[in-house]
């Protein structure tokens, strides 16, 4: 039986390195590494080093070329490389990659307007409009960063690091900060959601990222929640630049 072609795609993010080895468009594997277990990342990223791949970072320089020296024959993610949609965002060049990825995913993904969120470090909302052109969208503070803002910023509020979804009315410091976050995120995120679908009644909605596991958005948006969106995307991302690239040979 003839085997597929394998691909390796990683997403160095801020907290964790997610791994996806891919054989065609499906995913085989999905490995996540946090930042204490970067030893496990090297051996893996080793062990497939001769896999065609690519690799999107927002860590620093780096931290980024530590990865591509253990995948010499992987692309680096980035806004130069061609992507199978258009780019409508007025500054491109400063167009978070990981945002980028999630827009092209959803472009070729949905036949139909689409709207992205991602729950991560901050939470990113982005909106492709049928068909294939990124046009941009929102960015607001994370879980950790509300927390932390709150924490740093005032005399006496302490540091929550549990993701407890806590009651709606709190009753003490610790449920009023845990309403305020959690609660406030799911609002802020359903406000979005029925503006977009306002303003764009036939739209694709997609949730996700490492945080999006802890709100329930319900069947009522029809949401497709896919934790391997942004390692979908940058799949199509890779396989369209060595097209491109073989095209023009």
């Amino acid at each position: 039986m003839e085997q597929g072609i394998k691909s390796i795609v990683v997403d160095a993010g801020n907290t964790r390195i997610k791994v996806g080895l891919f054989q065609d468009s499906n995913i085989q594997e999905v490995h996540a590494f946090s930042n204490e277990e970067l030893d496990k990342l090297k051996s893996y990223l080793i062990k497939h080093k001769n896999i065609p791949g690519i690799i999107s970072s927002v860590r620093s320089d780096k931290n980024t070329k530590w990865i591509k020296g253990l995948l010499p024959n992987a692309l680096l993610f980035n806004n130069q490389l061609p992507v199978p949609l258009i780019n409508n965002y007025e500054s491109p060049n400063t167009l978070g990659i990981d945002r980028l990825a999630n827009a092209v995913a959803a472009a070729n993904i949905s036949e139909k307007h689409a709207l992205v969120i991602d729950v991560g470090t901050c939470i990113k909302y982005d909106f492709v409009r049928y068909p294939k052109i990124y046009e941009g969208g929102s960015i607001s503070p994370g879980i950790e960063l509300r927390y932390r803002a709150m924490n740093q910023f005032t005399g006496k509020l302490p540091l929550i690091e549990d993701r407890i979804q806590g009651p709606f009315l709190g009753k003490n410091t610790l449920d009023a900060m845990r309403s305020g976050v959690m609660n406030g995120m799911h609002l802020e995120m359903v406000g979005f959601i029925e503006e977009y679908r306002r303003l764009y009644p036939e739209l694709t909605i997609f949730l996700t990222g490492g945080d999006s596991q802890y709100f329930e958005l319900g069947n009522k948006y029809g949401i497709f929640a896919d934790e391997n969106l942004t390692l979908k995307g940058l799949l199509i991302a890779l396989l369209h630049a060595q097209t491109f690239h073989s095209s023009s040979i």
